[in-house]
């Protein structure tokens, strides 16, 4: 999804691409379950953004503190017509082409998913018949990734 959507923020646990393998990396913000990103206080300008948390990679062992870019370091993302859509992580891409595929029962298919919101919020480009076998296919072939 090429935007935030939802003005509220994001997910305070996300999956990246490890920026050293490129493999799924577990995130974690540093703020508990505050939505990213976090408005802090900075005693000399006032107050900032923080996109921070701990970054974890099993594949190779990456374990540090990061500061993600999101969406580009998305993990669960494909790309269609210059728009970028993406997933905090696995259950939601699972759960948008659910909803995309769904055709007649998208309305039932987006109140069942935990992500409901977020699926209302998807931009029309993604949305449309022509789009639908397309982002299908890459979809598909990112869950086979991983």
């Amino acid at each position: 999804m090429t935007g935030l959507y939802d003005r509220k923020g994001i997910a305070p646990k996300l999956v990246l691409a490890c920026p050293r393998c490129g493999q799924p990396a577990r995130f974690e913000g540093l703020y508990g379950d505050l939505p990213l990103p976090v408005m802090l206080a900075d005693g000399k300008t006032g107050t900032r953004l923080s996109w921070a948390g701990r970054l974890s990679c099993l594949a190779c062992g990456v374990n540090r503190t990061h500061e993600v870019d999101w969406p580009r370091e998305a993990f669960y993302q494909v790309e269609y017509r210059d728009e970028t859509l993406w997933a905090f992580d696995r259950a939601m891409m699972v759960d948008i082409l659910a909803y995309l595929t769904a055709g007649a029962d998208r309305d039932a298919v987006r109140r069942d998913s935990p992500y409901a919101t977020r699926l209302m919020r998807l931009p029309k480009v993604f949305l449309t018949a022509k789009a639908r076998e397309a982002l299908a296919g890459k979809i598909e072939a990112l869950l086979a990734r991983g």
